[in-house]
């Protein structure tokens, strides 16, 4: 479908090969995926990942029954199994993030190969989905939501910035409560702010701080100001799918 007839999508999605790509670094595309083999807690997605992984566990106890919805290459997975015993599998539709996310954790069983749009992996008992930096990059989102099980708890996460593999992205979270609360119903939906130093070292931010000396907006996010409206961050929401 062209871009033209849907106005919630800014571009097509990016192929499951060119993300193999990616994920192998071999790919033209956004650099930044190399920051995914970097351990979880040296991540700059690490206050999403923390934040998350409170909210699971906030949502649904110790005893849960995890599914994640485009698992990348295992890096909340990870985060996951190293602070609880909770019962989790992972699928994503790049063959290298799943081999990666195996890799990574010790427990390649805990993950297999599907599109976030397959129904055999939605076949698997689960009490909660959790659903991070994935529904941005697929034109059919709505669809993809409306196949989890009704009455499951939902953990998603979306960015507030735009980059060349995302179909949309969302400014503030009456964005998000407008899209998804027909299909959600949302109990809670939380900011995010990237971190400032982790995953880029203090070299690399004492440098972003010098370039960005002529743009005091920027400046004062790399500062801790404004830091999600001014830099980045993401918009996590939770709550349960409704019947």
């Amino acid at each position: 479908m062209s871009n033209q007839n849907r106005p919630d999508v800014l571009r097509e999605e990016t192929s499951a090969k060119d993300y193999d790509l990616l994920y192998s670094g071999e790919g033209d595309g956004n650099p930044g995926y190399g920051a995914y083999d970097r351990p979880y807690w040296n991540s700059h997605y690490y206050p999403l990942y923390k934040a998350v992984f409170e909210e699971v566990v906030r949502i649904g106890g110790q005893s849960q029954q995890i599914l994640e919805v485009g698992c990348g290459s295992g890096s909340f997975a990870h985060l996951l199994f190293d602070k609880s015993k909770l019962i989790y599998h992972g699928f994503d539709f790049s063959e290298v993030a799943v081999r990666k996310a195996g890799a990574r954790t010790g427990r390649p069983e805990q993950f297999s190969v599907a599109r976030a749009d397959d129904n055999a992996p939605m076949q698997r008992p689960y009490d909660t989905i959790v659903c991070l930096e994935v529904l941005e990059h697929i034109e059919s989102d709505l669809q993809v939501v409306e196949g989890w099980k009704p009455g499951c708890a939902c953990v998603c996460s979306v960015p507030n910035f735009d980059q060349p593999d995302h179909v949309r992205f969302f400014r503030h979270e009456d964005e998000v409560r407008k899209r998804y609360q027909g299909l959600l119903e949302l109990d809670h939906v939380q900011r995010v702010p990237r971190a400032l130093v982790r995953g880029r070292g203090w070299r690399a931010y004492l440098r972003a701080l010098r370039w960005s000396r002529d743009n005091p907006k920027q400046f004062a996010a790399l500062l801790g100001y404004k830091t999600f409206e001014n830099l980045a961050g993401w918009i996590i929401f939770s709550g349960h799918r409704r019947g």
